[in-house]
């Protein structure tokens, strides 16, 4: 079985510097902390020994991992386990005195957004029998000048701002026994320094080379990148690898910027009223006809074909079982009447910026208001459906 770590003791000094106080492991990306997404996606990958790696002094910090992240680990049979970071040790210096039967350690940085194949990247690590893999993909970068190739004092080739590939580390890596032991201790060791000594002393360095998603959310301006690009690929950012327990779908008609919500006459938007949802899918039945048959049951019609916004798991600590959630998104038919009404309950029309995360919802509810408000600020929406 594979341990691993969330390297999070940095002192995030780029994301605090742009955004505030907030340590960048608690910042939201649609409605989820980067510090629970990455303990999810280990969590989907069957990692059942997670460290999580802190600063002494960040307490709000601390409280998350000893509240909401160490019950999310329970709920799913896992142990999640602090190291304290006295002093600061670098991005990769705390693997060293990390205490595990497994011979392998998987470490992940809290800033990194993947959908990367953790599991196939342990299992090549151990295919190659390596010291320390590094999860590698390549980023373009467009040279702002002019490039000249030289030949014998003569221009042989002009390139105006040429694009170049670069294989770059995604921030991924996994440590062989004889690695950790390698990391000097009680100081700050970075991952390019315990490559070159690992290479100094002739141990291997494998590269396990990927094509998937991955963005680095270190400071402010990168967060909305972050969830256009999860929103894009949904499937491998929020769904586990494993089937959820049941399905749900919820159907968004929108009117502009607001969102139709069923309202009981006797009670008020903020308290009484809900997305039209169906809670459990029927045996054989698909997302896109459960969709459907919403739509007939709240007499609403809409224009063209709806379209999956996300479906994302959400796991429920205290039940300690998944649901997956659909949510469908259309625009309302102008110039049509209902079908029908449904019962004595009637359509309200809501903001989608009005929508607050209450104390009272669900953490799924919350994630769905998140990729609301994502879906009306996008000037192309159709653009953030699923492909």
């Amino acid at each position: 079985m594979t341990t691993a770590i969330i390297m999070a003791g940095g002192r995030s000094s780029r994301m605090r510097a742009s955004l505030g106080r907030t340590h960048k492991a608690l910042v939201k990306v649609l409605g989820v902390s980067m510090l629970e997404r990455n303990l999810l996606t280990l969590l989907s990958h069957n990692v059942r020994e997670i460290f999580l790696a802190i600063g002494s002094g960040e307490r709000s910090l601390l409280a998350f991992a000893q509240g909401r992240a160490h019950k999310i680990a329970h709920a799913s049979g896992a142990q999640l386990k602090l190291f304290i970071e006295e002093t600061p040790l670098g991005t990769i210096g705390a693997a060293k005195a990390i205490e595990t039967a497994s011979d392998d350690l998987l470490v992940v940085n809290v800033d990194n957004l993947t959908s990367l194949d953790l599991s196939a990247l342990v299992e090549h690590h151990r295919a190659t029998k390596s010291a320390l893999t590094i999860a590698t993909h390549i980023e373009h970068f467009e040279v702002p000048f002019g490039q000249v190739s030289v030949k014998n004092g003569a221009i042989v080739q002009y390139v105006e701002k040429p694009v170049i590939p670069v294989s770059l580390c995604s921030g991924a890596y996994v440590l062989s026994r004889s690695a950790r032991l390698n990391i000097p201790s009680r100081k700050p060791v970075g991952a390019p320094e315990l490559v070159n000594l690992l290479l100094h002393a002739k141990l291997k360095v494998s590269a396990f080379s990927h094509s998937s998603p991955w963005i680095d959310v270190n400071d402010s301006s990168l967060i909305h990148k972050a969830e256009k690009l999860i929103m894009n690929n949904f499937e491998g950012f929020e769904l586990w690898r494993q089937p959820a327990t049941e399905e749900t779908v919820t159907l968004c008609v929108f009117r502009g910027r607001r969102v139709a919500f069923v309202q009981s006459p006797s009670g008020n938007a903020s308290k009484n009223a809900w997305l039209p949802t169906e809670a459990v899918l029927r045996q054989d039945d698909t997302p896109l006809t459960t969709a459907y048959r919403l739509s007939n049951k709240i007499g609403m019609r809409w224009t063209g074909k709806p379209h999956v916004l996300a479906s994302f798991d959400e796991l429920d600590v205290r039940k300690k079982q998944r649901t997956r959630h659909h949510i469908f998104v259309a625009e309302e038919a102008h110039g049509r009447k209902r079908a029908q009404p449904w019962r004595r309950d009637r359509i309200s029309w809501v903001s989608v910026t009005d929508l607050v995360a209450e104390s009272s919802r669900t953490h799924g509810s919350l994630r769905t208001i998140a990729y609301l408000k994502a879906y009306v600020e996008s000037q192309n929406s159709h653009s953030l459906g699923h492909r």
